[in-house]
Protein backbone atom coordinates (compact mmCIF):
# COMPACT_ATOMS: atom_id res chain seq x y z
CA UNK A 1 0.00 0.00 0.00
CA UNK A 2 2.68 2.56 0.89
CA UNK A 3 4.73 1.51 -1.94
CA UNK A 4 1.64 2.36 -4.47
CA UNK A 5 1.29 5.58 -2.45
CA UNK A 6 4.76 6.29 -3.28
CA UNK A 7 4.13 5.23 -6.66
CA UNK A 8 1.17 7.52 -7.37
CA UNK A 9 3.15 10.55 -5.84
CA UNK A 10 5.73 10.11 -7.96
CA UNK A 11 3.72 10.27 -10.85
CA UNK A 12 2.10 12.93 -9.87
CA UNK A 13 4.77 14.87 -8.72
CA UNK A 14 6.46 14.59 -12.12
CA UNK A 15 3.29 15.29 -14.10
CA UNK A 16 3.46 18.61 -12.50
CA UNK A 17 6.98 19.81 -12.87
CA UNK A 18 6.46 18.72 -16.50
CA UNK A 19 3.16 20.84 -16.06
CA UNK A 20 5.41 23.73 -14.98
CA UNK A 21 8.12 23.40 -17.29
CA UNK A 22 5.65 23.72 -20.44
CA UNK A 23 3.73 26.47 -18.87
CA UNK A 24 7.73 28.41 -18.28
CA UNK A 25 8.56 27.41 -21.73
CA UNK A 26 4.94 29.21 -23.21
CA UNK A 27 5.48 31.94 -21.55
CA UNK A 28 8.72 32.56 -22.57
CA UNK A 29 7.57 31.97 -26.62
CA UNK A 30 4.74 34.02 -26.28
CA UNK A 31 6.89 36.85 -24.23
CA UNK A 32 9.83 36.66 -26.48
CA UNK A 33 7.33 36.80 -29.70
CA UNK A 34 5.66 39.75 -27.69
CA UNK A 35 8.67 42.03 -26.54
CA UNK A 36 7.40 41.18 -23.19
CA UNK A 37 10.99 40.24 -21.79
CA UNK A 38 12.91 41.77 -23.79
CA UNK A 39 13.82 45.53 -24.31
CA UNK A 40 12.30 47.90 -26.79
CA UNK A 41 10.86 51.34 -27.75
CA UNK A 42 7.97 52.37 -29.05
CA UNK A 43 6.97 53.90 -32.34
CA UNK A 44 3.88 55.38 -33.93
CA UNK A 45 3.38 54.55 -37.86
CA UNK A 46 0.70 56.77 -39.12
CA UNK A 47 -1.46 55.19 -41.83
CA UNK A 48 -5.01 55.80 -43.54
CA UNK A 49 -6.33 52.40 -43.61
CA UNK A 50 -5.02 49.36 -41.82
CA UNK A 51 -6.83 46.77 -43.93
CA UNK A 52 -7.62 44.52 -40.63
CA UNK A 53 -4.53 45.01 -38.80
CA UNK A 54 -4.46 44.17 -35.10
CA UNK A 55 -2.45 44.26 -31.43
CA UNK A 56 -0.84 41.30 -31.47
CA UNK A 57 0.29 41.32 -35.28
CA UNK A 58 3.95 41.12 -36.79
CA UNK A 59 5.71 44.34 -37.21
CA UNK A 60 8.71 43.00 -40.21
CA UNK A 61 11.61 44.46 -41.39
CA UNK A 62 13.52 43.55 -44.23
CA UNK A 63 12.10 40.70 -43.50
CA UNK A 64 12.65 40.27 -39.90
CA UNK A 65 10.02 40.32 -37.17
CA UNK A 66 11.52 42.78 -34.95
CA UNK A 67 8.43 43.80 -32.82
CA UNK A 68 4.95 43.61 -32.48
CA UNK A 69 1.80 45.87 -33.12
CA UNK A 70 0.60 47.18 -29.39
CA UNK A 71 -2.67 49.15 -30.51
CA UNK A 72 -4.63 50.75 -33.04
CA UNK A 73 -6.33 54.05 -32.49
CA UNK A 74 -7.86 56.39 -34.55
CA UNK A 75 -6.81 60.17 -34.13
CA UNK A 76 -9.20 63.92 -34.01
CA UNK A 77 -8.07 63.67 -37.64
CA UNK A 78 -9.08 61.03 -38.89
CA UNK A 79 -5.85 59.12 -39.33
CA UNK A 80 -4.67 56.31 -37.78
CA UNK A 81 -2.06 55.73 -35.10
CA UNK A 82 -0.51 52.33 -35.16
CA UNK A 83 1.69 52.00 -32.44
CA UNK A 84 4.10 49.16 -31.85
CA UNK A 85 7.23 47.92 -29.54
CA UNK A 86 9.96 47.96 -31.58
CA UNK A 87 12.82 45.45 -30.48
CA UNK A 88 15.68 48.11 -29.01
CA UNK A 89 18.77 46.53 -30.74
CA UNK A 90 17.06 47.11 -33.87
CA UNK A 91 16.81 50.29 -33.79
CA UNK A 92 20.34 51.47 -34.71
CA UNK A 93 19.19 50.00 -38.26
CA UNK A 94 15.96 51.62 -39.02
CA UNK A 95 16.54 55.37 -40.37
CA UNK A 96 13.74 57.99 -40.00
CA UNK A 97 13.40 58.26 -43.90
CA UNK A 98 12.16 54.57 -43.61
CA UNK A 99 8.40 54.67 -44.30
CA UNK A 100 5.54 51.85 -43.31
CA UNK A 101 3.29 49.67 -45.36
CA UNK A 102 0.58 47.02 -44.13
CA UNK A 103 0.72 43.89 -46.06
CA UNK A 104 -0.14 40.15 -45.82
CA UNK A 105 1.88 37.19 -44.55
CA UNK A 106 1.73 35.19 -47.28
CA UNK A 107 -1.13 34.83 -50.01
CA UNK A 108 -3.96 34.90 -46.98
CA UNK A 109 -2.50 35.36 -44.33
CA UNK A 110 -2.13 37.50 -41.09
CA UNK A 111 -1.86 41.29 -41.69
CA UNK A 112 1.46 42.55 -40.97
CA UNK A 113 3.09 46.13 -40.62
CA UNK A 114 5.97 46.31 -42.79
CA UNK A 115 8.74 48.48 -42.03
CA UNK A 116 10.66 49.66 -45.44
CA UNK A 117 13.99 51.58 -45.83
CA UNK A 118 15.25 54.06 -48.09
CA UNK A 119 17.91 55.50 -49.85
CA UNK A 120 20.04 58.47 -47.99
CA UNK A 121 20.92 59.82 -44.67
CA UNK A 122 18.88 60.24 -41.58
CA UNK A 123 19.35 59.90 -38.01
CA UNK A 124 17.84 56.58 -36.67
CA UNK A 125 14.98 55.99 -34.90
CA UNK A 126 14.32 56.61 -31.08
CA UNK A 127 11.54 56.27 -28.59
CA UNK A 128 8.57 57.86 -29.60
CA UNK A 129 9.34 58.50 -32.76
CA UNK A 130 6.81 58.29 -35.65
CA UNK A 131 6.94 56.91 -39.42
CA UNK A 132 4.39 57.53 -42.24
CA UNK A 133 3.28 54.78 -44.27
CA UNK A 134 2.94 54.13 -47.92
CA UNK A 135 -0.39 52.34 -49.64
CA UNK A 136 0.06 48.72 -49.50
CA UNK A 137 -0.84 45.58 -51.18
CA UNK A 138 -4.90 45.50 -50.80
CA UNK A 139 -5.40 41.80 -51.05
CA UNK A 140 -9.03 42.28 -51.64
CA UNK A 141 -8.04 44.36 -54.83
CA UNK A 142 -5.56 42.16 -55.73
CA UNK A 143 -7.87 39.73 -55.73
CA UNK A 144 -10.27 41.34 -57.69
CA UNK A 145 -7.59 41.79 -60.71
CA UNK A 146 -7.20 38.62 -60.20
CA UNK A 147 -10.70 37.38 -60.74
CA UNK A 148 -10.94 40.29 -63.81
CA UNK A 149 -7.78 38.55 -65.14
CA UNK A 150 -9.27 35.50 -65.01
CA UNK A 151 -12.44 36.84 -66.57
CA UNK A 152 -10.54 37.93 -69.52
CA UNK A 153 -8.44 34.54 -69.87
CA UNK A 154 -11.55 32.28 -69.94
CA UNK A 155 -12.81 34.72 -72.72
CA UNK A 156 -9.60 34.62 -74.76
CA UNK A 157 -9.52 30.86 -74.42
CA UNK A 158 -12.95 30.52 -75.36
CA UNK A 159 -12.21 32.65 -78.71
CA UNK A 160 -9.43 30.60 -79.31
CA UNK A 161 -11.92 27.91 -79.04
CA UNK A 162 -14.09 29.08 -81.81
CA UNK A 163 -11.35 30.14 -84.04
CA UNK A 164 -10.08 26.62 -83.80
CA UNK A 165 -13.71 24.69 -84.49
CA UNK A 166 -13.84 26.91 -87.32
CA UNK A 167 -10.20 26.11 -88.57
CA UNK A 168 -11.36 22.61 -87.92
CA UNK A 169 -14.70 22.93 -90.28
CA UNK A 170 -12.65 25.03 -92.59
CA UNK A 171 -12.64 22.23 -96.07
CA UNK A 172 -10.78 25.37 -98.35
CA UNK A 173 -8.30 26.04 -95.50
CA UNK A 174 -7.23 22.38 -95.84
CA UNK A 175 -7.74 22.37 -99.52
CA UNK A 176 -5.66 25.17 -99.24
CA UNK A 177 -2.89 23.19 -97.42
CA UNK A 178 -2.90 20.03 -99.11
CA UNK A 179 -2.08 22.06 -102.65
CA UNK A 180 1.18 20.87 -103.77
CA UNK A 181 1.80 23.48 -106.33
CA UNK A 182 0.95 26.20 -103.31
CA UNK A 183 3.70 24.27 -101.69
CA UNK A 184 6.46 24.27 -103.86
CA UNK A 185 5.16 27.83 -104.75
CA UNK A 186 6.09 28.79 -101.02
CA UNK A 187 8.90 26.63 -101.03
CA UNK A 188 10.22 29.01 -104.12
CA UNK A 189 9.00 32.22 -102.25
CA UNK A 190 10.92 30.97 -98.84
CA UNK A 191 14.34 30.26 -101.21
CA UNK A 192 13.99 33.38 -103.42
CA UNK A 193 13.98 35.77 -99.66
CA UNK A 194 16.89 33.76 -98.08
CA UNK A 195 18.62 34.56 -101.83
CA UNK A 196 17.52 37.86 -101.16
CA UNK A 197 19.37 38.04 -97.67
CA UNK A 198 22.44 36.23 -99.04
CA UNK A 199 22.95 39.21 -101.67
CA UNK A 200 21.89 41.51 -99.16
CA UNK A 201 24.99 40.39 -96.65
CA UNK A 202 27.15 40.09 -99.54
CA UNK A 203 26.84 43.40 -101.08
CA UNK A 204 26.76 44.88 -96.70
CA UNK A 205 30.47 42.83 -97.00
CA UNK A 206 31.67 44.87 -100.12
CA UNK A 207 30.63 47.75 -99.38
CA UNK A 208 32.13 47.55 -95.71
CA UNK A 209 34.99 45.92 -97.55
CA UNK A 210 35.41 49.14 -100.01
CA UNK A 211 34.84 51.42 -97.26
CA UNK A 212 37.65 50.24 -95.57
CA UNK A 213 40.14 50.35 -98.58
CA UNK A 214 38.52 54.00 -98.75
CA UNK A 215 39.83 55.26 -95.69
CA UNK A 216 43.21 52.79 -95.74
CA UNK A 217 44.31 54.29 -99.24
CA UNK A 218 45.20 57.23 -100.37
CA UNK A 219 43.30 58.20 -103.32
CA UNK A 220 41.13 61.30 -103.81
CA UNK A 221 37.80 59.97 -101.94
CA UNK A 222 39.57 59.69 -99.26
CA UNK A 223 41.73 63.29 -99.18
CA UNK A 224 38.68 64.74 -99.85
CA UNK A 225 37.23 63.34 -96.30
CA UNK A 226 40.30 63.82 -94.28
CA UNK A 227 42.54 66.41 -95.83
CA UNK A 228 41.24 69.78 -94.70
CA UNK A 229 42.75 71.77 -97.35
CA UNK A 230 41.92 70.20 -100.58
CA UNK A 231 38.69 70.26 -99.08
CA UNK A 232 38.65 73.94 -98.83
CA UNK A 233 39.23 73.78 -102.19
CA UNK A 234 36.99 72.22 -103.02
CA UNK A 235 34.28 74.49 -100.97
CA UNK A 236 36.24 77.02 -103.16
CA UNK A 237 35.55 75.73 -106.39
CA UNK A 238 32.20 75.05 -105.72
CA UNK A 239 31.42 78.51 -104.92
CA UNK A 240 33.12 79.80 -107.88
CA UNK A 241 31.42 77.22 -110.04
CA UNK A 242 27.95 78.24 -108.01
CA UNK A 243 28.50 82.43 -108.91
CA UNK A 244 29.13 81.76 -112.47
CA UNK A 245 26.05 79.38 -112.69
CA UNK A 246 24.05 82.72 -111.29
CA UNK A 247 25.95 85.33 -113.28
CA UNK A 248 24.91 82.47 -116.49
CA UNK A 249 21.13 82.60 -115.09
CA UNK A 250 21.53 86.21 -115.28
CA UNK A 251 22.81 86.47 -119.01
CA UNK A 252 20.31 84.07 -119.88
CA UNK A 253 17.43 86.49 -118.50
CA UNK A 254 19.12 89.22 -119.70
CA UNK A 255 18.78 87.43 -123.10
CA UNK A 256 15.64 86.31 -122.62
CA UNK A 257 14.36 90.05 -122.09
CA UNK A 258 16.13 91.28 -125.29
CA UNK A 259 14.49 88.89 -127.58
CA UNK A 260 10.87 89.46 -126.17
CA UNK A 261 11.79 93.22 -127.00
CA UNK A 262 12.57 91.95 -130.37
CA UNK A 263 9.45 90.01 -130.85
CA UNK A 264 7.16 92.88 -129.29
CA UNK A 265 9.08 95.46 -131.79
CA UNK A 266 11.09 97.63 -129.91
CA UNK A 267 14.30 99.06 -131.19
CA UNK A 268 15.65 98.79 -134.40
CA UNK A 269 16.16 95.19 -134.98
CA UNK A 270 12.44 94.57 -133.90
CA UNK A 271 11.73 97.03 -135.98
CA UNK A 272 13.01 95.16 -138.90
CA UNK A 273 11.89 91.85 -137.86
CA UNK A 274 8.48 92.69 -136.80
CA UNK A 275 7.57 95.48 -139.78
CA UNK A 276 7.43 94.35 -143.29
CA UNK A 277 7.22 98.18 -144.67
CA UNK A 278 10.97 99.13 -142.34
CA UNK A 279 12.69 96.00 -144.21
CA UNK A 280 11.03 96.98 -147.54
CA UNK A 281 12.39 100.56 -147.33
CA UNK A 282 15.95 99.11 -145.73
CA UNK A 283 16.44 96.71 -148.95
CA UNK A 284 15.32 99.79 -151.28
CA UNK A 285 18.08 102.12 -149.55
CA UNK A 286 20.49 99.36 -149.47
CA UNK A 287 19.97 98.65 -153.17
CA UNK A 288 20.29 103.04 -154.00
CA UNK A 289 23.75 102.86 -152.19
CA UNK A 290 24.92 99.83 -154.20
CA UNK A 291 23.88 102.01 -157.14
CA UNK A 292 25.36 105.11 -156.40
CA UNK A 293 28.23 103.39 -155.55
CA UNK A 294 28.68 102.00 -159.18
CA UNK A 295 27.72 105.01 -160.36
CA UNK A 296 30.61 106.42 -158.66
CA UNK A 297 32.99 104.53 -159.81
CA UNK A 298 32.42 104.71 -163.22
CA UNK A 299 32.75 109.20 -162.64
CA UNK A 300 35.86 108.80 -160.73
CA UNK A 301 36.97 106.37 -164.19
CA UNK A 302 35.86 108.49 -166.38
CA UNK A 303 37.94 111.52 -164.67
CA UNK A 304 41.04 109.50 -164.90
CA UNK A 305 40.59 110.08 -168.33
CA UNK A 306 39.82 113.59 -168.88
CA UNK A 307 42.66 115.38 -170.55
CA UNK A 308 41.80 117.80 -167.39
CA UNK A 309 42.88 115.57 -164.23
CA UNK A 310 44.76 112.93 -166.53
CA UNK A 311 48.32 114.54 -165.66
CA UNK A 312 46.91 114.48 -161.84
CA UNK A 313 45.88 111.03 -162.01
CA UNK A 314 49.56 109.67 -163.35
CA UNK A 315 51.25 112.00 -160.79
CA UNK A 316 49.64 110.28 -158.22
CA UNK A 317 50.89 106.66 -159.56
CA UNK A 318 54.15 107.50 -159.90
CA UNK A 319 53.96 108.60 -156.36
CA UNK A 320 52.35 105.19 -154.90
CA UNK A 321 55.16 103.61 -156.85
CA UNK A 322 57.63 105.72 -155.56
CA UNK A 323 56.65 104.93 -152.31
CA UNK A 324 56.72 101.18 -152.54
Amino acid sequence: MSTNYKIANAKLGALVIAGLLFLVLTLYMIGKNQNIFGSSITIVSVVEDVSGLMAGNNVRYKGMNIGTVRSVEMADDGKIHVRAFVRERMKHFIQMNSYTSISTDGLMGNKLLLIMPVEGEARTIEEGDTLYARPGTDMDNLLGKLDESSDYLAHTLSNLALVSDRLADSNALWELLADSVLTNDLRESVASFREVGRQSREIARVGRSFLQTLEAGDGLVNRLFTDTVMVGNVEETLGQFQLGSEQAVRLMEDISEILQKVEDGEGAAGMFLTDSAARQSLANTLVNIELSTENFNQNMEALKHNFLFRRYFRRQERRNRSDN
